[in-house]
């Protein structure tokens, strides 16, 4: 069982690995809310350990062994791609009973890769629902994570005590703890955040295709435009990693958006008003029920 910290924190020391825009938030949030005595970071990139600090994100950083030493929590807010070698090169550096965690957002891979190579350590995925087309610690906010869903999916071995103290860390910063399996999160998280990736970018490259005839087209874009492709500036390479990891969900999602494209293809090409007015009011009707 993970020790129980000094009165008025929830572990001793943690420790989170990839100082960027997640592990940064986390950071400051830990700090604000007071979950951890001790927030160590470590990052490849010796600028984010300096901005981290700088920041106030942790309170100390080092080598990979030394933020490690006799953590309780570790957190991985790395790429999803850079964590199945992360928890190798981890293993030997961790203490007994240390609760191992992630922030990807696929969820599969990794959990097998956990159960795999961690099969002696509590280990836990984790996603939090809350993101930013920013990126980097200069964009780490404290308060990125009030009122997102936090999905755990737990691996073969991780007992109850540790999903309770992982869940009163997520309501400590404000978010909603939401338990569930690696195969159903990427099945769902497909459509709600992989898609909505693919569809913004995709709109974004339209433009791209009309402006490279008419510059001031870029020059007028509105906020809807604007609004609806803000995720088109995300880290590309994150991406990648992403919906190499989930691409057989990605593409059932993909296929369901291509078959309501040809059906308003159709509606135009007809002049079917009533069709056309039929799918814009279950879409509208939808959209007013989102949580």
């Amino acid at each position: 069982m993970v020790e129980r910290s000094k009165p008025g924190h929830i572990v001793t020391k943690c420790c989170i690995i990839g100082l960027g825009l997640i592990g940064g938030s986390l950071g400051l949030a830990f700090g604000k809310y007071g979950i951890a005595l001790q927030r160590w970071g470590y990052d490849i990139s010796l600028k984010a350990m300096e901005e981290a600090i700088k920041r106030g994100a942790v309170d100390k950083t080092g080598s990979l062994p030394d933020a490690l030493k006799g953590a309780e929590l570790v957190i991985l807010s790395t790429p999803v791609g850079k964590i199945p070698p992360l928890l190798e090169a981890i293993a030997p550096y961790l203490r007994e009973n240390a609760l191992v965690t992630d922030v990807g957002s696929s969820k599969r891979v990794i959990v097998e890769a956990m159960q795999n190579v961690l099969p002696e350590v509590y280990c836990l995925g984790g996603h939090p629902m809350a993101g930013s087309e920013l990126s980097g610690i200069e964009a780490a906010n404290p308060d990125l994570f009030q009122e997102a869903v936090y999905f755990l999916t737990p691996v073969r071995n991780t007992p109850e005590n540790i999903l309770g103290l992982m869940e009163k860390i997520i309501l400590s910063i404000g978010a909603r703890p939401r338990q569930i399996n690696s195969e159903e999160h990427d099945k769902i998280i497909a459509p709600l955040s992989h898609l909505p990736k693919l569809i913004s970018s995709a709109l974004v490259n339209v433009l791209g295709r009309y402006g490279a005839e008419d510059q001031v087209l870029f020059s007028c874009a509105g906020r809807g435009f604007k609004d609806t492709t803000r995720i088109a500036a995300g880290d590309p390479q994150l991406w990648l990693d992403i919906f190499e990891s989930n691409k057989d969900k990605l593409m059932d999602s993909l296929t369901l958006f291509l078959e309501e494209i040809t059906l308003m293809i159709g509606y135009l090409d007809k002049g079917d008003k009533d069709g056309l007015n039929e799918s814009l009011q279950k879409a509208a009707f939808l959209r007013r029920h989102l949580s």
